[in-house]
């Protein structure tokens, strides 16, 4: 994410479509304080908007008043796109800031940052069940699935770890499913219990429920029917607990790849997994290959939602860690609400590259693909700075130190951005303390009358210029 804040925002900088809203542009950096003495211009232009010449003049006409140390005004914006608010103090260079509108169906919604596919040394990471969390949290996400290998226990153990605490990230239950017999994997996340326990426990009973299935298949070549019958009995299971059934990298090579193209299509074409993962812990090569199926796919009219995970096993060296990420639309950050949003296709998926994290590639619709990559530059940005002090927090927590109440009162505070963010809560100006401190400010400024350029500075006196 970028290093340095942007010296004004927009409240709200997300709005509703065709409805009229009062609009704040606020100095983060409070010294930069809009003043009434003081001559100022404004223009809102939508970037998707008809134009004839790149260089035309944009007229800065719009209505505005000085409230509050913060220029405020009333707009209503029709078309769902991003908007360049531009403003200056009269005969002073153009600043610019970005505000998105989206129709209302997108505007009810919750932007998420997660990932659904994770690892602790509970199966073959590296990392464990009190460090995962948290490390997650720090780097800004808003919620993820621990799926361990074979076992749903670990993602348990990590929600009673913080029992009594409050937490801004949801932690999802989730696992890594291995049918026996098949390379398939398939991440199941969300469901009320674990799917891997009844192959483990009871294999006689699941060898049977994959006979009755396979007896089905007739269609299917048999060379794949078997495996195609644990796959269905694998998701017709996650759909029974009220899970997500995500068909997770296809392109994994350890010798060869783990799913041949035959067998993909296969898995694929009978619409068995709620979604696909786009983005996980591999390199851009096979990234590039699940990329082109899933468009592929989608293009044949066999559309699943994008889903980019870290697969992460080693938070110090993975090429994915905190790199790649869902950003699910939800009503809220439930288990319930990310499930449904994701079935519903309200997913992008993202991807950091590793050298520049202030770039992001998504996949998913364009609508969607252009509203976030609005957010990672005006909203995930701010969110993960909000996460730290509650990520390192959790670290501590699960270390056993006395911060549980501490991070209780930290939860809230990413929710309070987003409502802040999308006008949910009124926009308020800068404060009285903070413009009588300002105002102070200058007022020194005005009596000292000392000019300077640069490190010149110029004293008036006996000496009518000494550097």
């Amino acid at each position: 994410m970028r290093n340095a804040h942007v010296r004004y925002m927009c409240y709200p900088s997300v709005v509703c479509t065709g409805v009229e809203t009062e609009v704040w542009v606020k100095p983060r950096d409070v010294s930069r304080i809009f003043r009434n003495e003081w001559e100022y211009e404004l223009g809102v232009v939508g970037l998707l908007d008809d134009q004839h010449d790149y260089h035309a003049h944009v007229p800065l006409d719009t209505p505005f008043e000085v409230k509050e140390g913060c220029l405020v005004f009333r707009y209503t914006f029709e078309k769902e796109q991003e908007y360049s608010i531009r403003f200056c103090k009269k005969g002073d260079k153009e600043i610019k800031i970005s505000l998105y509108a989206v129709a209302p169906d997108l505007y009810e919604l919750r932007p998420l940052k997660g990932d659904l596919h994770t690892h602790t040394y509970y199966s073959d990471g590296q990392d464990g069940i009190s460090m995962t969390p948290a490390d997650y949290r720090e780097e800004g996400y808003d919620f993820f699935a621990l799926t361990d290998h074979n076992r749903m226990y670990t993602s348990v153990l990590a929600n009673e770890l913080y029992d009594g605490v409050k937490l801004g990230m949801h932690i999802m239950l989730g696992e890594e499913v291995h049918t026996p017999g098949s390379l398939t994997h398939i991440v199941h996340v969300g469901g009320s219990e674990s799917v891997c326990d009844k192959y483990i426990r009871d294999p006689e009973g699941y060898e049977k429920a994959v006979d009755e299935i396979e007896k089905t298949l007739t269609h299917v070549d048999p060379v794949y029917r078997r495996r195609i019958a644990m796959a269905k009995w694998a998701c017709e299971e996650i759909k029974r607990v009220g899970g997500l059934s995500i068909f997770a990298h296809p392109y994994w090579c350890p010798n060869r790849y783990n799913v041949s193209s035959e067998f993909i299509d296969y898995l694929y074409d009978n619409k068995m997994f709620d979604a696909f993962e786009v983005m996980g812990g591999i390199h851009y090569a096979k990234i590039n290959m699940q990329l082109a199926l899933w468009q592929d796919k989608a293009l044949q009219g066999n559309y699943l939602p994008p889903i980019g995970s870290t697969d992460s096993h080693n938070h110090d060296s993975d090429i994915g860690f905190a790199r790649r990420f869902t950003v699910v639309f939800a009503k809220e950050n439930t288990t319930e609400a990310i499930l449904d949003a994701i079935r519903k296709g309200y997913t992008v998926a993202a991807d950091c590259a590793t050298k520049d994290i202030n770039e992001a590639r998504f996949y998913g619709s364009m609508r969607l693909v252009m509203f976030a990559h609005f957010l990672f530059d005006n909203y995930f940005n701010e969110t993960w700075r909000l996460c730290v002090g509650e990520g390192i927090l959790m670290r501590r927590y699960a270390e056993g130190e006395e911060v549980g109440e501490v991070l209780s009162s930290l939860a809230d505070t990413v929710e309070n951005f987003y409502k802040k963010f999308y006008g949910i809560t009124k926009p308020e100006g800068l404060t009285k303390r903070t413009v009588d401190f300002l105002d102070k400010a200058r007022k020194a400024q005005l009596e000292s009358n000392l000019p300077t350029n640069g490190s010149t500075v110029y004293f008036y006196g006996t000496n009518k210029a000494r550097e």
